[in-house]
């Protein structure tokens, strides 16, 4: 009993290790975290964990991260006076080598794609007990102060992703509606948790260009307002263009959902008859959840 509940501990560090590594965190985060899973030490198992299941697995990553992963990892094991697998220094001499494009694209508005991962204790989703990560793939933004804001990931948007997977019975089976949608992370964690119907909007649209891209690479199918496409089942995850300082009645008032999500808060209409439009309401008749 005692070595089951060791390996699933063990197991729990080295997925924590993982997600930090996809989510791209400081490198010396990762490594900290990485040490936690081999007594405080950088051993050859530990080495091989990071060159196999990190590195080399994330084929599609951010070559520039990998190598500073690979260099801080060389330069811990020989401050430690211990052996570099020639596995990892072949590794890290192909990025040396390798021309690097990101180099030649500083200051360009740079795409690059994020690995968001999300774990769950175990027995959260009765339906998918042996599913305790979830890890979405985002293409966003470098250059958040560039007018790049829309296609980079906030930290409040992690927080209510975080909040919608940790509370799937408040939005399972609800129409829900999310102004500035940015990535889409919260649109896609709202589809994960099976909302009935979900609608993201943003006011840009190179912004809701990427938006769409992410949702095609989380293999979640969209209905969008330009490419309307008649006789085909309606999809459950709907993109809008809608600047919301400028929205009119008339444009929100078809939807009417049951819960509408910003970076900010979270509100649940408690009725929405007789008024013409969803957000109408006086803030005495909504229940707020924020976090400022």
């Amino acid at each position: 009993m005692a070595a089951s509940e060791n390996s699933t501990e063990a197991e729990s560090q080295y997925l924590h290790v993982l997600s930090a590594f996809l989510a791209m965190e400081s490198v010396d985060s990762v490594i900290a975290l990485a040490r936690g899973c081999s007594g405080g030490s950088v051993t050859d198992s530990l080495q091989r964990f990071l060159w196999e299941l990190c590195v080399k697995a994330a084929a599609n990553g951010n070559a520039s991260y990998a190598k500073k992963l690979l260099k801080k990892l060389i330069t811990e094991v020989e401050l430690e006076k211990g052996e570099v697998l020639d596995e990892v220094y072949e590794e890290y001499a192909l990025y040396m080598s390798a021309a690097s494009k990101e180099d030649a694209l500083v200051k360009e508005n740079i795409r690059i794609t994020k690995f968001i991962s999300f774990l769950f204790p175990e027995g959260l989703y009765n339906k998918h007990p042996s599913s305790r990560k979830l890890v979405v793939p985002l293409q966003c933004s470098l250059n958040m102060l560039e007018g790049d804001t829309g296609c980079s990931i906030w930290p409040s948007s992690l927080f209510l992703s975080e909040f919608v997977l940790s509370y799937p019975e408040l939005f399972t089976d609800k129409s829900c509606f999310e102004v500035g949608s940015g990535v889409g992370l919260v649109g896609i964690c709202l589809a994960h948790v099976k909302a009935k119907k979900v609608i993201l909007t943003d006011g840009d649209l190179l912004t809701l260009s990427n938006m769409k891209l992410n949702l095609e690479r989380n293999h979640l199918n969209y209905e969008d307002e330009l490419l309307k496409q008649h006789g085909e089942d309606e999809s459950t995850v709907k993109c809008i263009h809608l600047p919301w300082e400028t929205a009119t009645d008339s444009e929100v008032s078809e939807y009417r959902p049951d819960i509408v999500c910003n970076l900010r808060s979270v509100m649940f209409p408690s009725s929405t008859s007789g008024s013409s439009s969803p957000f109408k309401e006086t803030n005495q008749n909504r229940q707020w959840l924020s976090r400022d």
